[in-house]
């Protein structure tokens, strides 16, 4: 059926629905899963000073680092084979890009931006819109 099961995330609670419902879908397939925190260069590049700048991605990187530590502690609870990657650029392009025709990309329907679509958020949307496989989307609380 599925090859693997892709669980973005951005640290952020809303995000561990998606992640908690796509663990549980790795477990009963028993299939791997994949995890992603993409650092997203535009929240930092345009801030002023290279000094500024690096301790801002070094800060992300540690918010990164705690919430695959998230994940791969509820994967290790599900019984559930996992691989983590904090990657670096556009969200969206990167969660797409790493998804195979062959996996299943479990996200829930709104991330830590607190910026809210209509309906949908726009990293939840573009991933609709481009993934080459089956993209679930699990409602935010």
């Amino acid at each position: 059926m599925y090859d693997r099961v892709i669980v973005p995330t951005d640290g952020s609670r809303i995000a561990q629905n998606g992640i908690l419902k796509g663990l549980e879908l790795a477990s009963f397939l028993d299939i791997p899963a994949y995890s992603i925190y993409v650092l997203d260069v535009n929240k930092y590049e345009q801030l002023k000073g290279d000094e500024v700048r690096g301790a801002e991605k070094d800060n992300m990187k540690k918010v990164a680092e705690k919430a695959l530590r998230w994940v791969r502690s509820r994967a290790h609870d599900s019984g559930v084979d996992i691989t983590t990657e904090i990657a670096i650029g556009e969200p969206y392009q990167r969660i797409v890009k790493e998804a195979g025709e062959n996996d299943v990309i479990y996200m829930s329907s709104h991330g830590a931006s607190g910026i809210k679509e209509i309906l949908l958020g726009s990293t939840t949307e573009r991933v609709l819109k481009n993934a080459r496989c089956t993209v679930i989307v699990v409602k935010a609380d």
